[in-house]
């Protein structure tokens, strides 16, 4: 026989046990879905490959619309990106939809402009950019505006890293 072949063998046993073992461990887990497609194609025809839900695809293009339609594409990932590291942030929510309808936190949401979004292509594709990775914040948490910037609550307690388009963000 093969010297080879028995450590192989040996090796594939083990492989098939870890493998029956997660199986039957995630099996006890009704309410997980299991992300089963991987983003292999940076820009995929369709939302297939992201790991979040319709509901939240949504809102993202309806807050990037509503916050930054007139930016370009850099812009419009920046805010994306603002979302995003405020998921992260101990300091905020933990998911998308709270993070966003956080009272005080985005104008959109309650001048209405977030319930009247009609996100075109461009908007979907910068998400879709921001989701896979694509990132200009420098860890910003906040953005505003420049126009009407000086003297608001942002000039005053937070630090101002950069200015893009319309928008100053900080941290």
């Amino acid at each position: 026989m093969n010297p080879i072949l028995k450590p192989l063998r040996k090796f594939m046993r083990f492989c098939a046990r870890v493998f029956v073992d997660l199986i039957t461990a995630a099996s006890q887990f009704e309410d997980v879905e299991l992300l089963t497609s991987v983003c292999e194609d940076p820009e995929p025809a369709d939302d297939s490959c992201l790991p979040y839900n319709d509901d939240e695809l949504d809102m993202l293009y309806r807050i990037t619309w509503a916050e930054a339609r007139g930016e370009d594409t850099k812009g419009l990932v920046l805010v994306i990106n603002v979302i995003m590291n405020r998921v992260n942030s101990p300091r905020f929510p933990n998911s998308i939809r709270d993070v966003i309808f956080q009272p005080r936190q985005f104008t959109p949401i309650t001048n209405g402009a977030f319930d009247r979004a009609t996100p075109d292509q461009r908007i979907k594709d910068a998400v879709h950019r921001a989701l896979r990775g694509e990132d200009h914040s420098q860890g910003a948490l906040f953005f505003r505006m420049i126009r009407g910037a000086e003297g608001s609550w942002h000039e005053n307690a937070l630090t101002a890293l950069f200015d893009h388009g319309a928008h100053r963000f900080y941290i």
